[in-house]
């Protein structure tokens, strides 16, 4: 029986002697072998072939992409190139923590407080020390969140990056105060407005930047399109606060959407009196 292996059956029908009686004859063979795995003569395990980055080929890479002219996106592309060259750089993940500390009420809470404000980003309970990315003392006022939440957050939605604030804190830690102020906060005639919370803020400072981002190019035709909507998720559903109605939502993500609430209610607004209506 002869091998499988066409190198070997050629091996096999040559001449075991250079005998003049032997009647074995090689003819040279006219068809081609193409190279396959199965030609291959069997490897060695024991020779290693050194590995060499040219014997890889790869793809032409693109053309570079030209500079960003956002500042904002200007310094994530450097943050991303630093991290995978490997060279120290300012990482920024995106998420920021702020704590705010809400002063003792006189008429309910008793004791001496227990946390203390160690530095703009530290602060002390019984004790043990805890960092953050920013600490508002008690002093802290409405303006002074506005201005150190706010105002970055308007900016980097404007940037063209997605922007939010999730207010996080025990009951009557004072998140409904800090986010909306008082309780008649969106009528302008019923509260103060040093007491305005972030939230009505937010709208205003938006639409005055989209203002100036339009007369400052005013060649361009600049176009803004705002869609306001407010939902209230409780006991793990989605309710449509501006169509009661609809309750009972579903969360979706969608390629080009992003992650949205399916059937929720959207508004065009262009002004602080349509939010407010």
């Amino acid at each position: 029986m002869l091998p499988r292996n066409p190198i070997a059956r050629d091996t096999a029908e040559l001449p075991s002697s250079s005998s003049p009686s032997s009647s074995a004859k090689t003819r040279p063979s006219s068809r081609k072998h193409k190279p396959s795995k199965e030609n291959d003569p069997p490897s060695d395990h024991n020779i290693i072939v050194p590995y060499s980055p040219s014997h890889v080929k790869s793809k032409s890479p693109l053309p570079p992409r030209p500079p960003s002219s956002n500042p904002l996106k200007r310094k994530l592309a450097l943050d991303t190139i630093a991290a995978e060259n490997s060279l120290p750089a300012t990482t920024d993940s995106g998420v920021k923590v702020i704590v705010r500390m809400r002063p003792l009420r006189k008429d309910k809470d008793e004791g001496d407080p227990i946390v203390q404000k160690i530095s703009g980003d530290s602060l002390s309970i019984n004790g043990r020390t805890f960092t953050f990315d920013s600490v508002a003392d008690v002093e802290a006022t409405q303006l002074d969140i506005f201005e150190h939440v706010g105002v970055p957050l308007v900016e980097n939605c404007l940037a063209g990056f997605n922007s939010s604030v999730f207010a996080y804190g025990q009951t009557g830690s004072g998140k409904t105060y800090t986010m909306w102020g008082p309780a008649n906060s969106l009528a302008e005639e019923n509260v103060a407005k040093e007491q305005q919370g972030l939230t009505p803020r937010v709208f205003e400072r938006l639409f005055a930047r989209i203002k100036e981002e339009q007369t400052k190019h005013s060649d361009q035709q600049l176009n803004y399109q705002c869609n306001c909507s407010f939902l209230e998720i409780y006991n793990e559903q989605v309710t449509d606060l501006l169509d009661p109605s609809q309750r009972n939502l579903q969360i979706r993500e969608d390629v080009k959407s992003g992650v949205y609430v399916e059937n929720l209610t959207e508004n065009q607004v262009s002004t602080m009196e349509d939010v407010t209506q």
